[in-house]
């Protein structure tokens, strides 16, 4: 269908206005300073030694995957002023590669917030170039951690990059390198190893965002529980076979973000402090993300589950919200927030109870893992996928009641975003009444099919996605689930967000299938993997239509069809046997659109040159202090400096100066400020919380940076401030 300019123009308008949110930890303070906890740095298990042909062979691996940290808009809020200017923390790929016998299955855990069907096919060709077809589709299995704080636009599919201004290529150049090296780490580092199961539950970290969705649960599935959350924390640990650790990959619920829609700064949030503080626990003396003991967090059923435990307020008023039944005034945004002073605060105080939660299994022996290793991967066009009924109550599928997906559509309450994120239009969260209005305006975009509002029923549908292809899809049909069987413990890859009860119901088929073959039940939920779908949430969440819900891009029944998939993976999993590949989607990354400028000069200020010092620190500073130097700047888009850092702090050694921190470390911030467009003059800031165990002696901060010339030529230099010393 032909599309005339003004119906493009209106296409984007509308959706601009209506994506506020795409995505929407907190706890309880933790006083470090007085709580102890032993810290194995070698982990044996008290069981007997399996025999030699039970080992596995595993491969861990960690490479910097940071993208643009400037001027590119960050993906999860749909905020579009949201663009980077700088970094608190890098963004890290970790990769676990498992070996028996003849197969081969890589896991890899990517701080972004969704991967995307193009990123994951590219890495996979960067991989066959190198080891022809020992690495496919069907065993490179990438997951996100769903940070909201990392560039976006690498997603492809039109409405997941729309509000990043469209599809940027050193996104996802970035990614796909980052990534890429991450596994070819690990393929270099496969040694001999055990693997050991664990699990402890880590209260009061997060917190249900719609108890009043998942209180339409059936009453007899919700008396199984004690909580409206999953708070258990799941983990495999990877023991060398001279029982040194090599690896840990631990499973929680919580959304990554702690860190809010006011920040501009790249972070891995929640998650990625506890990765980064269980890898310097581990490996004492490495530098931050050059560990050789790699420490994985995989997002869980987070769909529900957000870190912001003191609820949601209207940021005026302070009165309680919810979005739904509770209101706050037109322009004032009903918005939750953590236990913390300030968002790094909440940030460091659920990444140090995840942490604390992995660092507790790990002082546990552990159950061994000694079965037999598989992965089961297929494509699905959801709209043609069909299943049986899944009943909660008795934990069966009904046969002769057969349920089917849909053609992609977003409704209504998908413009109301999330407690975590926020509308300032108080688009209300539970819409399941149709406005003449709201159908009129999507209906611009591509109007739904009779088939599709029944389908979709009771989801007034406000996006029909689904049904526009222009630029390029946006939402694509097809997608992928995937399961992995490792040694008698079922990792299940989710493609998007399950709310806790679908998560829930999710591990309740797989543990049926590893029972009725006399193993344990022990399964973990990877959401986030390999593509990017939104939601996925259960037949009775559905019919109230919260953001969730709204979100849930295939209709009532994408769980049923998840879950009667799960079954049939466990079995052939379990059995030895196949499943179709299935479908393979388009790789629409090369006619992706997309109106980020590019950097086109840069220049230093008349009379200064590039890394000139405009603001040295105090001579003097003391623990505790926050100190900076301000140098004359070129835009880091020039060089993302991958495995490298745009900032360092340095201290004084027997004559040299020796790196003691960078911009991937918890007390630094990189911060670039555009002082003229025009000119192309800029300024970068280096910033140190200067820590309590620091050690009396001269310090500096040193910066790196590359300058574009008006013809592409770039100039790299670095330089330093003066030295200052510590109290």
């Amino acid at each position: 269908m032909a599309i005339p300019l003004t119906g493009k123009l209106v296409m984007i308008f509308i959706t601009l206005a209506v994506i506020g949110g795409l995505t929407a930890v907190i706890v309880l303070l933790v006083n470090d300073t007085t709580e102890e906890t032993e810290i194995p740095t070698t982990t044996t298990s008290t069981t007997p030694d399996p025999d030699p042909g039970f080992l596995y062979q595993v491969g861990v691996g960690i490479a910097d995957m940071t993208g643009p940290c400037v001027e590119i808009t960050f993906m999860g809020y749909a905020e579009l002023g949201q663009s980077g200017q700088g970094i608190h923390l890098r963004q890290f790929a970790r990769t676990f590669i498992f070996v028996k016998g003849d197969t081969r299955v890589v896991l890899v855990n990517a701080e972004i917030l969704a991967v995307g069907f193009s990123v994951r096919r590219q890495v996979v060709k960067n991989l066959q170039e190198l080891y022809g077809d020992m690495y496919s589709l069907r065993n490179v299995i990438i997951t996100g951690t769903h940070t909201h704080s990392g560039p976006g636009g690498h997603l492809v599919d039109f409405l997941l990059d729309i509000s990043i201004l469209g599809f940027s290529r050193e996104t996802y150049d970035a990614y796909v390198a980052g990534i890429t090296r991450s596994i070819v780490n690990a393929h270099n580092n496969i040694v001999p190893a055990r693997l050991l199961f664990g699990k402890t539950r880590v209260t009061n970290a997060q917190m249900n965002r719609s108890p009043f969705s998942y209180e339409q649960n059936p009453p007899e599935e919700r008396a199984r529980y004690d909580k409206n959350i999953d708070d258990e924390l799941t983990q495999v640990r990877i023991v060398k076979s001279d029982g040194n650790l090599h690896g840990v990959m631990n499973w929680f619920s919580v959304h990554a973000t702690s860190m809010n829609m006011s920040n501009h700064l790249v972070s891995s949030d929640n998650l990625g402090y506890a990765a980064l503080k269980l890898e310097a626990t581990l490996n004492p003396g490495r530098p931050t993300g050059k560990p050789t003991i790699v420490a994985g967090f995989f997002a869980s059923s987070i769909g529900d589950a957000s870190p912001n435990t003191r609820g949601a307020r209207c940021e005026f008023s302070g009165i309680e919200c919810d979005n739904q039944f509770k209101i706050c005034d037109l322009f004032e945004r009903c918005i939750s927030s953590g236990p913390g002073l300030n968002m790094y605060d909440s940030t460091r105080i659920i990444g140090e109870m995840v942490y604390k939660g992995a660092l507790e299994v790990l002082s546990k022996p552990g159950e061994e893992l000694t079965g037999r290793l598989a992965v089961v991967h297929q494509f699905m066009d959801m709209p043609l996928e069909t299943a049986p009924r899944y009943d909660p109550i008795h934990r069966t599928f009904t046969a002769n009641e057969s349920v089917e997906g849909c053609v992609p559509a977003l409704g209504y309450s998908f413009a109301s975003g999330t407690i975590d994120g926020a509308n300032i239009l108080n688009i209300t969260q539970g819409t399941i009444i149709n406005s003449t209005l709201w159908d009129a305006i999507g209906g611009i975009v591509a109007p739904p099919t009779e088939d599709d509002v029944a389908c979709h029923a009771p989801k007034p549908i406000l996006l029909a996605t689904g049904r526009v292809n222009f630029p390029v899809p946006w939402h694509s049909r097809v997608i992928s689930l995937s399961l992995i069987y490792l040694g008698d413990f079922v990792i299940v890859g989710i493609p998007g967000e399950p709310t806790t009860m679908a998560g829930r119901r999710m591990k309740d088929v797989v543990s049926d299938v590893l029972v009725s073959r006399g193993l344990q039940p022990r399964v973990a939920v990877s959401g986030l993997t390999n593509e990017y779908i939104h939601y996925v949430s259960t037949f009775e969440e559905y019919q109230v239509q919260r953001y969730e819900a709204a979100s849930t891009l295939f209709g009532p029944h994408t769980l049923d069809i998840f879950l009667h998939k799960l079954r049939q993976f466990t079995l052939a999993a379990t059995e030895g046997s196949a499943v179709a590949a299935g479908p393979e989607p388009a790789d629409h990354a090369d006619s992706a659109l997309s109106v980020i400028l590019p950097v086109v000069l840069d220049s230093a200020p008349l009379g200064t040159s590039f890394g000139d010092v405009i603001e040295q620190p105090p001579e003097l500073v003391r623990s505790g202090d926050v100190v900076e130097a301000v140098f004359v700047g070129a835009n880091p888009r020039n060089d993302l400096l991958q495995e490298s850092s745009h900032i360092t702090v340095e201290r004084l050694e027997l004559g040299q100066w020796v790196t003691i921190a960078t911009d991937a470390d918890w007390d630094t911030k990189f911060v670039w400020q555009r002082e003229s467009t025009l000119r192309g003059t800029s300024a970068a800031r280096a910033q140190w919380a200067v820590p309590r165990d620091v050690i009396a002696a001269p310090h500096r901060l040193r910066y790196r940076g590359a300058a574009r010339s008006v013809r592409g030529h770039l100039t790299r230099f670095h330089a330093a401030s003066r030295a200052f010393s510590v109290a």
